[in-house]
């Protein structure tokens, strides 16, 4: 079975909405009408009899009607009556409505042979005699005026109802547009593969049209994420693949042209520093997994940073190589709700980091302080530094300048300062490199000092 269409839905509901409005709006007019009816018919009688009064009048004792005098229009009568209620002139739909009692200047509602009437009575005293005028109506006629009133709502409905129908659907397809466009688009990549695809959008500022823009920012997303993902892949395979081509090159050359016990205990000695650098590879990608997809909760509660970095210090000081001396400015007593095992491998990559591309016999300094309602720490070093082209892409997962890759025989993974933004980021902190080439590198971390 076929599925109404979103524009048909619409169309629909308006036309539902359309008819209940309508409906409304008839019985509203029904009685109103019929209310304005009645007051229409009753003012017409008493204005025709009050008009007929002033043509009436006795001269020398003798009764005369001016010619003006209007016995009968659209449906009202008016009668002249004695002051023995006798008819004089005029006339009457009834003769029984003639020999009614008199009621002057009222408006009162009467019934001869089956039939409604409004009668008006009006006395007129002219040279001290009385003159009765009478006028006379039957409702049925106010009841025609309605009937006509009706028959043009119910001929002018339908037309609008069609006119209502075929521009609600018109507008509903010109406004459900963007989601076409957007299902097409969506389609397109699916089938293509194309992440580079984008939604055709005018920038009117509507909810459609805003919506068509979040998918154009999270077809970006995607996009950047897919490359990333592509990116990481490669650089993982590429990394991967060092250090297993050493190691089958060497069992090769072990296999065919090794000359003893003490050049096979090299070339195992080789193999096995391959396989802890494979080792780390797997167990540092691992991390970073579970560290971006956030498949381990991190354990927060309230540690004592100021201990925590004069440890890693302490431990990083055995580490030490190229005669660099590292030194720490730690105020006591700072504490911070955050993972300690995170806060201390984020401190630790910093340090190894300084360590791996300081210079011979330079220095590393560690500070901790608390200012305001922040908490920063610092890690310097006097070694390489970083080119400015080169600043934004430390960030990126196996990411190393040309020149650091070459620097010392300790050369990283790669992946120590990605691992480092992620744990800042969930510490909901801020990271900021200063560096210049040849004169070192200062990375400047900030916690929100206020949660605790």
């Amino acid at each position: 079975m076929r599925r109404i269409s979103i524009k048909l839905k619409i169309t629909l509901w308006f036309i539902l909405f359309m008819l209940i409005l309508a409906g409304i709006v008839f019985v509203f007019i029904s009685l109103v009408s019929k209310s304005e009816s009645h007051r229409n018919l009753q003012n017409a009688l008493v204005s025709m009899v009050q008009e007929n009064a002033k043509e009436v009048e006795y001269d020398d004792g003798v009764f005369e009607i001016e010619d003006d005098f209007v016995a009968y229009r659209n449906g009202l009568y008016c009668l002249v009556l004695d002051e023995d209620g006798m008819a004089i002139g005029g006339r009457a739909p009834e003769d029984a409505l003639e020999k009614l009692p008199f009621e002057d200047d009222t408006v009162r509602e009467v019934t001869a042979n089956g039939e409604d009437y409004l009668i008006y009575d009006l006395s007129v005293i002219d040279k001290k005699r009385e003159i009765r005028l009478r006028g006379i109506v039957s409702k049925s006629t106010g009841a025609i005026e309605t009937a006509s009133l009706y028959d043009s709502v119910l001929i002018s409905i339908p037309l609008l109802f069609i006119l209502a129908a075929a521009g609600g659907y018109f507008f509903a397809g010109r406004s459900l547009r963007p989601i076409r466009t957007i299902s097409r688009t969506a389609e397109e990549i699916g089938i293509s593969g194309d992440l580079s695809k984008r939604i055709a959008i005018d920038e009117n500022g509507d909810e459609l049209h805003r919506l068509a823009g979040t998918f154009n920012k999270m077809f970006d997303k995607l996009e950047r994420n897919f490359e990333a993902e592509r990116q990481f892949t490669a650089d993982a395979s590429h990394e991967l693949r060092t250090p297993i081509t050493t190691i089958l090159a060497q069992c090769e050359y072990a296999f065919e042209n090794a000359s003893g016990e003490k050049e096979l205990y090299e070339i195992i000695g080789d193999i096995q520093k391959q396989g802890y650098r494979m080792s780390r590879l797997v167990e540092s990608l691992l991390f970073y997994t579970r560290l971006e997809q956030q498949t381990e909760t991190p354990v927060f509660e309230e540690l004592d940073l100021s201990a925590c970095v004069r440890k890693v210090c302490m431990d990083q000081k055995q580490f030490s190589e190229k005669g660099i001396v590292l030194s720490e400015d730690i105020q006591p007593d700072i504490r911070l709700v955050a993972d300690a095992m995170l806060i201390s491998r984020m401190l630790e990559n910093l340090i190894r980091n300084a360590y791996r591309y300081g210079k011979e016999g330079g220095t590393i300094s560690v500070s901790l302080r608390k200012e305001g309602n922040e908490i920063i720490l610092r890690v310097a070093d006097d070694g390489i530094g970083i080119s400015s082209e080169d600043l934004p892409k430390i960030w990126n997962r196996f990411y190393r300048v040309e020149k650091s890759r070459a620097y010392g025989k300790g050369s990283g993974l790669g992946l120590g300062l990605s691992m480092v933004k992620q744990i800042v980021r969930l510490h909901n902190g801020g990271i900021a490199v200063e560096s210049e080439p040849g004169k070192g590198s200062n990375f400047t971390i900030r916690f929100p000092g206020g949660q605790i």
